[in-house]
């Protein structure tokens, strides 16, 4: 700027651009300056004076402010533009800065021009700086991406979310993939789910002082849908902050390697379990016990993922699964294996295998022949590979232990010939085993977790209290639940929260000196009589956490750590038999958990409080059966048109004794049993046959907006589910929407926004209710998809006399308009409150003012005198224009 700095101030008074000018000199800024007000003389003096800085009034006579940032930012993008006026309000202040100025000044306020202007020069000078170098950047750039074009491995970048920035061309050698469907792509789409843990937190540790990796072997799945192994070195990229921004690396295929090495692997393990095996049957006297070695053995030696004896019934015809252990077994519960007499094909590979005393395998699945029982189940579940070994005792086929696998390779005939030879050793030691039969077994014990289920823990429990004698302590017993374990079913599937509760059990056995003091309850509770040493509550607290609780539990490549919550009843205090301590017990727990404490001694109340909730529970269950419960609609109002364009669907229940129920007496237990899911199902179908009976009716068009819950919004089929009942109602101004409060999105943002981006692009819309309430406003409308927020009644109380209810009800509505949304009052009931809603540019009311909430033949009538009062109004309209 060696001739001065060059400022276009457009502006209609010549006296007021003369004092901006003289306040630049005076702030040290030597300047020439043109002024304009007219958009002709603008456009010219934009190319021909070619400004460094444009000063601007908002309202002149002949040309607008705002147009003239438009121009400028259309015709000279990098000419930073101020605007100087004395008229400019906050709403308009605002629109002006999300449309391209860099700043506002004053003119009452003339001493922040010179700042401003050297502020915007600055930052004009700093993005010109800016362009030079990254010309010098794309052009080093470039001779880099020649080297890494022909080199072998393949050669990426993440950004620090996971997601690639970059990578090299060898990666269609390598994974059969082309460098345009990995940009973008997170990580984890091409990489084997139990591989990413580690990676993951190989990547984690790039932030800390080791900022290099090297030698990582984990499994990406090529373009073909198999798996190759690579060997990767990663390295940490860095901000000029210190921080990890970013991570780049190598990788080159060492499939072949890493297959050789696991034949060779999986052979060693089938040495070792066939060694184990032959140990245990010298070892082990129960026919039981041996089984269950035998399973373990399976999975913890020889390398596989599940094991199952299946032991034929007593007609001869068929086999029942007995014992199972590993991943994935759920399905099987309830499966029966027929056996064929040769008339008939085979249904199962268990079945083939009973009926022919030949080792029987399944090496792919995926194909149909031989049979194999569940096969989409075991494929879905990752599984490859089945193989059945018939279990012969005096020639008899007894049973079949089943092996499952989710390795790909063919079982050679060395490891064959091992499996044959342990199946003959297991079969041979069974002639000499002789025990209680399975289903005795299972009517004494959980299957799960090989504890006592409560009769026998009861009936051990009742031996132990006869045989008390002299001064001992007088014994306790503990329940306690495995917390947030509905969490991990939820998040990481069934078969880890049961190998968790597995995980639990096998950490109690251990530490416990005899295994008949413990127990499991099911549903996450195991029930525990402490020695006498730790019969305190304290003692046992420690006793669990230092023990079961402590470390965290690892499970198919998770960390997963847990608490506990217990609940303690006395002998004879709080009972004198094992039954009523063992209930009891589970009293002080249910208390404990809804009271948030570590523990709970049993108290007499406790049985009342807890007998009265479950009984709740109870009729509550017959209502959903008995279609007790009842939407009650409220009309949401435009407050421009007074018209209904929408309505609430609030959930009733008619309670047969006591009539009508309001949902604050029986919504939380609906939350704490689960039931809040099922519920929320009925009231979106009851709203939806609503919405299409008013739709064929002619009345309308409204939108009804129904409640969800977090458990609901949590289930992965919720967007299917959601899609699959709304879908039919959405057309020509009628659909269903969706409301959720502000906690119950804290949980899983990422999910929710995910799931009802969803729902938005068929047509929904979203609505936080209670909005303000909640602990994080803000990030909710940066992160959701919203379309509405509805201001809570606690704030709409206050209007209009509270001042700052005003002022927090102003803001809320300025913040929607700032994100697009629409505002819906809540709790609306004066004239004033309405007026002032309408002065405050408020969208929608809603509230005993306009109407309580009301049954849909009620709400039919008002939407129907709606439709009445714009038919007759659209009349006299047509009638007077004729």
């Amino acid at each position: 700027m060696a001739d001065g700095l060059r400022v276009l101030i457009v502006e209609d008074v010549a006296a007021e651009a003369e004092l901006a000018v003289r306040q630049l000199i005076e702030g040290g800024l030597r300047c020439r300056h043109v002024r304009v007000d007219t958009e002709k003389d603008f456009r010219a003096a934009l190319r021909r004076f070619r400004p460094h800085v444009v000063l601007s009034d908002f309202t002149l006579p002949a040309f607008d402010g705002l147009a003239a940032l438009d121009i400028s930012r259309r015709e000279s993008p990098d000419v930073p533009f101020i605007f100087l006026s004395g008229t400019i309000g906050e709403e308009r202040a605002i629109e002006a800065l999300r449309r391209g100025a860099v700043d506002y000044v004053l003119k009452t306020n003339p001493a922040r021009l010179v700042p401003a202007v050297v502020r915007a020069l600055r930052d004009v000078s700093e993005r010109a700086r800016r362009r030079t170098a990254e010309r010098q950047i794309r052009a080093s750039e470039q001779r880099l991406r020649d080297i890494v074009d022909t080199a072998q491995d393949w050669i990426w970048e993440l950004d620090s979310t996971g997601h690639y920035l970059f990578s090299s061309a060898s990666i269609r050698g390598i994974l059969g993939l082309t460098v345009e469907s990995v940009a973008g792509a997170h990580f984890r789409d091409f990489l084997h789910e139990e591989d990413r843990t580690a990676f993951v937190k190989a990547l984690a540790a790039l932030a800390g002082e080791q900022r290099t990796a090297t030698g990582l072997v984990a499994r990406w799945r090529h373009a073909d849908g198999e798996f190759r192994w690579l060997e990767g070195s990663l390295r940490a990229l860095t901000g000029a902050d210190g921080l990890v921004s970013g991570y780049r690396g190598t990788h080159r295929d060492i499939t072949e390697r890493k297959q050789q090495q696991e034949r060779i692997a999986r052979l060693t393990r089938m040495l070792q379990m066939q060694s184990g095996v032959n140990a245990a049957v010298v070892r082990i006297r129960e026919r039981e016990e041996l089984l269950h070695e035998a399973c373990r053995l399976a999975l913890q030696v020889g390398g596989y993922e599940h094991a199952m004896i299946a032991l034929v019934a007593a007609d001869g015809r068929h086999a029942l699964p007995w014992y199972r252990l590993g991943t994935g077994s759920e399905y099987l519960a309830d499966l029966t294996f027929p056996i064929s007499d040769g008339t008939e094909p085979d249904t199962s590979l268990i079945g083939r295998a009973l009926r022919t005393g030949q080792i029987t395998i399944s090496t792919d699945l995926t194909q149909s022949e031989p049979p194999v029982a569940a096969r989409s189940e075991l494929v879905r579940q990752g599984f490859h590979s089945v193989v059945a070994l018939p279990l012969i005792v005096d020639g008899a086929r007894i049973g079949v232990l089943a092996l499952a696998s989710r390795e790909t390779d063919q079982l050679s005939d060395e490891e064959l010939r091992l499996l044959q030879d342990m199946t003959a050793n297991l079969s041979f030691a069974l002639q000499y085993r002789q025990k209680e039969t399975a289903v005795q077994y299972l009517n004494y014990f959980d299957p799960l977790t090989g504890l006592a289920k409560r009769g026998l823990f009861c009936e051990r429990l009742d031996k132990l209290l006869q045989n008390r004698v002299g001064p001992e302590r007088a014994p306790a017993v503990v329940a306690f639940d495995v917390m947030n374990l509905s969490n991990v079913n939820d998040s990481f599937g069934r078969h880890v929260g049961d190998l968790l509760l597995q995980r639990v059990a096998e950490r109690l056995k251990h530490h416990v000196d005899n295994d008949e003091r413990i127990g499991y309850l099911g549903g996450g509770t195991f029930v525990l009589v402490p020695s006498e040493a730790d019969v305190s509550a304290e003692n046992v607290t420690t006793l669990l956490e230092s023990t079961v609780f402590h470390d965290v539990f690892h499970i198919e490549g998770r960390a997963i750590r847990t608490s506990f919550k217990s609940g303690i009843a006395h002998y004879p205090t709080d009972g004198e038999d094992a039954g009523t301590l063992a209930q009891r017990a589970e009293a002080a727990l249910k208390q404990a958990k809804d009271s948030g404490e570590q523990y709970l001694h049993y108290q007499i109340q406790m049985h009342s409080d807890i007998a009265e909730r479950l009984a709740l529970e109870h009729k509550l269950r017959i209502a959903l059966d008995e279609q007790q419960f009842v939407l009650h609609y409220q009309p949401q109002i435009n407050i421009l048109t007074g018209r209904i364009e929408s309505v609430e669907a609030l959930l009733r229940w008619h309670d047969p004794t006591q009539g009508l129920q309001h949902p604050a007496l029986f919504l939380p237990v609906l939350e704490a049993s689960g039931m809040i899911v099922p519920v929320g199902e009925w009231v979106l179908q009851e709203a939806v046959k609503e919405c299409q009976r008013w739709r064929s009716a002619g009345l309308g068009p409204v939108r009804v907006a129904v409640n969800v819950s977090a458990q609901q919004v949590r289930r992965r089929t919720f967007v299917e589910h959601f899609l699959a009942a709304a879908g039919s109602c959405a057309a020509a101004g009628f659909g269903i929407d969706l409301e959720i409060t502000e906690t119950g999105l804290l949980h899983d943002m990422e999910g929710a926004s995910r799931k009802f981006r969803e729902l938005r692009t068929a047509g929904m819309r979203i609505a936080i209710d209670d909005f303000g309430t909640g602990y994080s406003s803000l990030g909710l409308l940066s992160k959701l998809p919203v379309d509405v927020l509805k201001i809570d009644r606690s704030f709409i109380s206050g209007l209009p006399a509270d001042r700052a209810s005003v002022t927090l009800v102003s803001s809320i509505i300025g913040l929607a308009s700032a994100f697009h949304l629409a505002v819906v009052a809540e709790g609306v009931e004066t004239l004033g409150q309405l007026e002032l809603l309408r002065r405050l540019r408020c969208n929608y009311s809603q509230g005993y003012l306009h109407s309580r909430p009301v049954p849909a033949a009620e709400l039919e009538r008002m939407l129907a005198a709606q439709t009445a009062r714009a038919a007759g109004r659209a009349a006299h309209v047509e009638k007077r224009s004729g």
